[in-house]
C-alpha cells in the first residue's frame, strides 16, 4: 500500500552566510509498504519520494536579491522511524537528494524541489504487536547549492524542525503461524462446556445479579456523572484552544526582517577645497525580506582630509561624519539597484595649514546635516555586496572660530562626490 502525507517544517535558511529567517517549508512524503507484516519479517529496500513545496518569500528573496536561477540539494542526516510494542527504532536514509530544478521567477509560481532517496531493508522487530507505525525524523539537515546565471554558487543550508505530529502510516501486525490453533481448541472446547456450563449458570446468576445490580449501578452512576463532567469539560477547552492558536501563527508571518552587516571602504571628494578624505566605517541593517526595504544604522569612521586652501594653500582637517537619524532605503525587486538616503553632519575638530592651526573644535561644524542619496551601480548583491555612489553638498560651517567664514570657503558648497564599497 501507499503511504503519502504532507508535513510542515520549520527550517532555518542560510543563503551564503546570509541568515534568510524561519521558513515554513512543505514536505510531501510517499513511499510504498507491505499491508501486514510478521515479527522478524525483512521489509525490502524500499523507494521513498519527498517533495519539498518552498514558501513564496524565500522564492522572491532567492531569485530576486540573490539572483538564483536554479538549486540542487541533499540531507545526510534523513530518517525514518518505526514505532511498535511501546519502542521507537530510527532507519537512517543514507542518501536523500534533489538534482539541480529551476528557481521560478514569476511571482507565486509553485516552487517545488523533488528529492528521492532509498530506505534500506528493515527487520520488524520480534516485539512488533497490532501494528507498526512509520514516522518522519523529528529534525533534518540540508546542504543545498544555488545557482546564479552566470553559473557561480551561493552555498546554503537548511536546518528543519517538524511539527508535533510525525506519523506518516501503519502497517499491521499478524501473528507468526496459525497452525497449532486449530487442532487443540476444537476437541477440549465443544466437550466440556456443554455440561458444566448449563447446569452451575442458571441458579446462581439468576438470584445475586438482580439483587445487587439495580440498587448500586442506579445510585451512584447518576450523581458523579453529573456533576464532574459538565463542570471541568468547559471550563478548559474553550480558555487554552483559542489562545495559543491564534499567536503562534501570527508572528511569523508579519516579521520577514533580517539583520544584513556591510563594512564601507571608499573616499570622498570636497570640491571647494579640491582635496579628497577616506571613508571607512559599516551600515547594520535591518532588511524586510517581502518589500526589500531596510532601515540602518551607517557609522563612519574619523577621518583626515587634505584640502588646498585658495587653489595653492595646503590644509590638513580633521572630520568627523555624524549621522542623524537612520539611514532608510532598498533594493528595487525588479531591477536589483539599491537606494538610501543618509543624513550626516560633518565636524571639522582641527584645521591646519604648515602646522599652524587655523579654526577647528567641537563646535565647528557644518549649519545643518548633508542629504547623501547613495545609489549602487546596477544590480546590488546582498552576499558579494557592490559600489555604491552620491553626489551631495556641504552646508556653510559655525563655531569654527575667528576664520570661520574663511574656512568655510574651501569646504562648503555643492558637487562633492562620494564612492564606496560595500561588503559583507
Amino acid at each position: 500500500m501507499t503511504l503519502e502525507k504532507n508535513f510542515l517544517y520549520k527550517c532555518e535558511v542560510v543563503a551564503g552566510g546570509l541568515n534568510l529567517g524561519i521558513q515554513d517549508i512543505g514536505v510531501l512524503a510517499s513511499t510504498s509498504v507491505p499491508d501486514t507484516v510478521t515479527p522478524g519479517q525483512v521489509i525490502p529496500e524500499t523507494p521513498v519520494n519527498i517533495t519539498l513545496t518552498m514558501p513564496e518569500l524565500l522564492r522572491q528573496s532567492t531569485a530576486l536579491l540573490l539572483g538564483g536561477r536554479e538549486a540542487s540539494g541533499a540531507s545526510t542526516n534523513s530518517a525514518v522511524t518505526l514505532t511498535t510494542g511501546g519502542q521507537t527504532t530510527t532507519i537512517a536514509i543514507p542518501n536523500l537528494g534533489a538534482p539541480r530544478t529551476p528557481i521560478p521567477q514569476v511571482a507565486n509560481e509553485p516552487w517545488l524541489i523533488p528529492a528521492t532517496g532509498t530506505v534500506p531493508p528493515i527487520t520488524t522487530p520480534d516485539y512488533a504487536v497490532d501494528s507498526v507505525v512509520i514516522g518522519m525524523p523529528a529534525a533534518f539537515n540540508i546542504t543545498a547549492t544555488i545557482f546564479k546565471a552566470d553559473n557561480s554558487t551561493i552555498p546554503s543550508t537548511l536546518a528543519c524542525n517538524g511539527p508535533a505530529d510525525l506519523a506518516l502510516g501503519s502497517i499491521g501486525v499478524t501473528e507468526p503461524t496459525t497452525e497449532p490453533t486449530t487442532e487443540p481448541t476444537t476437541e477440549p472446547t465443544t466437550e466440556p462446556t456443554t455440561e458444566p456450563t448449563t447446569e452451575p449458570t442458571t441458579e446462581p446468576t439468576t438470584e445475586p445479579t438482580t439483587e445487587p445490580t439495580t440498587e448500586p449501578t442506579t445510585e451512584p452512576t447518576t450523581e458523579p456523572t453529573t456533576e464532574p463532567t459538565t463542570e471541568p469539560t468547559t471550563e478548559p477547552t474553550t480558555e487554552p484552544t483559542t489562545e495559543p492558536t491564534t499567536e503562534p501563527t501570527t508572528t511569523p508571518t508579519q516579521d520577514p526582517v533580517i539583520k544584513v552587516p556591510f563594512k564601507l571602504k571608499g573616499s570622498t571628494t570636497i570640491k571647494a577645497g579640491n582635496g579628497t578624505a577616506p571613508l571607512n566605517g559599516k551600515v547594520a541593517a535591518d532588511f524586510n525580506l517581502a518589500t526589500g526595504q531596510f532601515v540602518a544604522d551607517l557609522t563612519l569612521d574619523k577621518t583626515k582630509a587634505s584640502l588646498k586652501a585658495l587653489g595653492f594653500l595646503p590644509v590638513d582637517a580633521d572630520l568627523a561624519f555624524t549621522s542623524v537619524g537612520k539611514t532608510n532605503g532598498g533594493i528595487n525587486l525588479a531591477t536589483g539597484q539599491l537606494t538610501a538616503d543618509s543624513k550626516v553632519n560633518i565636524q571639522i575638530t582641527s584645521i591646519k595649514s604648515f602646522g599652524l592651526k587655523l579654526g577647528g573644535g567641537t563646535k565647528c561644524q557644518t549649519s545643518k546635516p548633508s542629504d547623501i542619496r547613495l545609489a549602487s551601480n546596477g544590480r546590488f548583491d546582498p552576499l558579494a555586496g557592490g559600489t555604491v555612489t552620491s553626489t551631495y553638498s556641504i552646508a556653510k560651517l559655525q563655531g569654527c572660530g575667528p576664520l570661520n567664514d574663511i574656512l568655510s570657503l574651501f569646504a562648503s558648497g555643492s558637487g562633492n562626490k562620494l564612492t564606496a564599497t560595500l561588503a559583507p
